[in-house]
């Protein structure tokens, strides 16, 4: 397998230990976790998180809301995964786990 063929795939990878403080930040709270490959670069591996919970600052006008009003809201948001973070990706072959076509699919989710 190239690892272009991973793009749309949901793989299951596993993070070094020297990057697991770093990983609340982009709101992953587990070393393993499940997502799916949007890139892969000479830099490392995108993966999107679909539902990245953002606090909305601005409205449509461009203004800036008053703290007590802003909400938070989900948005989709890719991250890089570093080469020299990842200790291994996993890409199961099965039907069931081929290119994404539902966006119901587990994708962005901690191993368990």
């Amino acid at each position: 397998m190239r690892l272009e063929d991973l793009e749309g795939k949901l793989v299951l990878f596993k993070l070094s230990e020297e990057i697991k403080s770093d990983l609340p930040l982009f709101q992953v709270y587990s070393e393993n976790l499940w997502a799916v490959v949007t890139g892969v670069e000479n830099e490392g591996v995108w993966i999107e998180n679909p539902a990245y919970e953002l606090g909305i600052w601005w409205d449509e006008k461009g203004n800036l809301i008053p703290p007590q009003k802003q909400v938070k809201e989900q948005v989709r948001a890719n991250v890089l995964l570093f080469w020299r973070y990842i200790k291994g990706i996993m890409s199961v072959e099965d039907d069931r786990f081929q290119r994404i076509k539902n966006k119901d699919l587990p994708g962005f989710q901690v191993y368990r």
